[in-house]
């Protein structure tokens, strides 16, 4: 791949995730001080449901399920959410269930709807990402930040906080009787993802490795998406906690993405090797997927797209 295609892909990734490809959700936060409801899925795991809605200054960027986990010393977040005001009412919601210090902050991925409330916890000492996040923040934090500047009445408050801890394979964190396993994985939704793997409750925290309800969102690598897939399997999950979506077990929540993708790869695969053209296939590739999926017309086309331009360079 030459250089000017790989800047060109990064450039419509970028433009394409922003225009297209925002994730989407169910449940709730006011426009006006706002109020997170938190469940206890999990002994100690607490998960918040975002809105299926587009990311927004009414719905303060509440459209990704974010949380926490509760160990005997320390208290973990896991994603702070698409805004400042919302990470602030994310951590007066920790501090309604427990006084424990917050040890560590987990940014699963680079989207916004997962860290643009990082400026809430600015005092966690460990900020957790990915060992390709602080790179992804400098190509895309101008493009998301312009792009949903309404979510910052500050402008002194950062995009996303810079990581301090960056994980290149597995990051091991006791919070005090509580192991957590964080894993980096190879490009599959985004290039900078992780998982959270609790060993109390076998809960995996998928981030939107897994999308439940609504389509999937590709921004990374279909093949590597799959192989990450696989890799996830083999992980002993009671639970499995989505990017997006309701939680249940492996099964119940990962199969139909597995359908979906495995359907995107064969289809987009005989394409072009029958030498079709993207915009002759773009609205044929997995339609039978459409009733099977929240928000199918919005963001199947672009699955699409950046499946055909990921396989006609295999």
């Amino acid at each position: 791949m030459s250089i000017n295609h790989q800047a060109w892909m990064l450039r419509y990734s970028v433009l394409w995730f922003l225009t297209v490809s925002m994730p989407l959700i169910t449940h709730a936060v006011q426009a006006k001080g706002p109020n997170l409801e938190f469940a206890e899925v999990a002994a100690g795991v607490y998960l918040h449901l975002g809105k299926h809605e587009e990311m927004s200054v009414d719905n303060l960027g509440d459209i990704a399920n974010i949380g926490f986990i509760i160990g005997n010393d320390s208290v973990a977040v896991i994603d702070p959410g698409g805004s400042p005001q919302l990470g602030a009412a994310m951590r007066k919601s920790i501090r309604d269930v427990t006084e424990l210090p917050i040890s560590h902050l987990i940014l699963t991925h680079i989207h916004p709807d997962h860290i643009f409330g990082g400026s809430a916890f600015a005092d966690v000492e460990n900020i957790v990402a990915h060992r390709n996040f602080t790179r992804a923040l400098a190509q895309r934090g101008n493009y998301y930040r312009e792009a949903y500047s309404d979510l910052f009445a500050n402008p002194n408050i950062p995009t996303s906080l810079q990581p301090t801890l960056e994980v290149k394979d597995e990051l091991r964190i006791d919070l005090g009787g509580r192991r957590l396993i964080v894993t980096a994985h190879r490009t599959a939704h985004t290039d900078n993802d992780l998982s959270i793997y609790d060993h109390a409750t076998q809960t995996l925290w998928a981030s939107d490795l897994i999308f439940a309800q609504r389509i999937p969102s590709l921004d990374g690598s279909l093949t590597g998406w799959l192989k990450v897939m696989d890799e996830l399997a083999a992980r002993p999950a009671a639970l499995v906690i989505p990017g997006h979506g309701q939680p249940g077990d492996w099964s119940t929540v990962v199969q139909p993405q597995l359908r979906y993708l495995n359907l995107l790869l064969r289809e987009t695969r005989e394409a072009i090797a029958r030498s079709i053209r993207l915009s002759d296939v773009v609205d044929q590739v997995a339609d039978g997927e459409s009733k099977s999926w929240l928000l199918f017309t919005s963001h199947h086309r672009g699955n699409v797209t950046r499946a055909y331009t990921e396989l006609e360079w295999e």
